[in-house]
């Protein structure tokens, strides 16, 4: 697990098992309130045994729907979380190196190389003001971070560091593939 990922991950761990929990308290309700009123109804009337398993299914329908649809959204909202915090990391690294490829990104952020691609072709895309894609001669296809407008060539900006710590401080230098990497000040 990387740092991209580490705080987010409840999100969707809780989500599933939220899930889970909703889909056997379904199953375990209702099929207890079905043995109940069959085993009830034997004993007495079919109206006592209605009167017995019917709370019980009910109870059962309600918490576990709410548990499914409690856990789905607890899901979606972790699967956003986790983007939102690889499309940071993404920007930072960019940022910080000048120009990044799909396999640098893969390796920063414990995914395979189709996922960081996709992730940066999606982030390029959705985000062009921020992150653009350059085509190298030999074929290489580099994604660079592109600096705040207010930003000038040369002044030093304070970029937010995704992992808690303080952050760097760096200078802006926009330019073509292969440009020098900015320069960490200490």
């Amino acid at each position: 697990m990387t740092f991209a990922t580490l705080p987010v991950t409840s999100g969707w761990v809780g989500g599933a098992v939220a899930s889970v929990a909703g889909w056997l308290v379904l199953l375990v309700g209702l099929s207890l309130a079905g043995g109940l009123g069959l085993f009830v109804g034997a004993l007495a009337s079919a109206t006592v045994a209605l009167a017995i398993a019917l709370p019980v299914a009910v109870v059962s329908l309600v918490v576990g729907i709410v548990l499914v649809r409690s856990g789905q959204a607890l899901w979606r909202s972790g699967t956003k979380a986790e983007r939102s915090m690889q499309e940071q990391a993404l920007l930072a690294m960019a940022t910080h190196h000048g120009a990044v490829t799909a396999a640098d990104a893969a390796r920063a952020l414990g995914v395979d190389v189709a996922q960081a691609d996709a992730a940066l072709t999606a982030l390029a895309k959705r985000d062009p003001d921020r992150m653009t894609v350059d085509v190298d001669d030999q074929g290489g296809v580099w994604y660079r971070a592109i600096p705040p407008a207010h930003v000038r060539v040369g002044e030093r900006v304070r970029l937010p560091d995704v992992s808690g710590n303080a952050g760097a401080e760096v200078e802006a230098e926009p330019g073509p593939v292969g440009a020098q990497q900015p320069k960490r000040s200490k």
